[in-house]
């Protein structure tokens, strides 16, 4: 095992999960839209999760998010906190790190369980 999987409190897989996101409205936000933007994670675990997208989004935002992990267990609903934006060079795309802020403890055994079947 890496160091990096070591020191993770979840375990985290690198598989393609569609996702849905929008930045979570709040009272004060001057960038509010409803509208939902489709990404495919690089990687999930019951503790965040990781996605390519094609704009800018600063460190600390919060976004809703819709993640389906498999066709028959139900969409998860939570909320993440941005962690990194990074460029990726030399495209034009950010890495987006994000780690879940409010998520129901069933949803997580739900991601744990998809994550488990995956690392056997």
């Amino acid at each position: 095992m890496d160091n990096d999987q070591k020191r993770r409190k979840h375990k985290r897989i690198e598989k393609p999960y569609m996702a849905r996101f929008r930045i979570k409205q709040y009272e004060g936000l001057k960038l509010s839209s409803t509208k939902w933007d489709m990404v495919t994670l690089k990687d999930l675990s019951a503790g965040g999760a990781l996605f390519c997208y094609s704009k800018y989004l600063g460190p600390s935002s919060l976004l809703e998010l819709k993640i389906d992990v498999s066709t028959v267990t139900p969409t998860i609903n939570c909320v993440g906190k941005i962690l990194r934006s990074d460029k990726i060079q030399p495209a034009s795309v950010f890495s987006i790190a994000t780690e879940f802020t409010e998520i129901d403890e069933q949803e997580k055994e739900i991601i744990n369980t998809n994550v488990k079947k995956i690392i056997k």
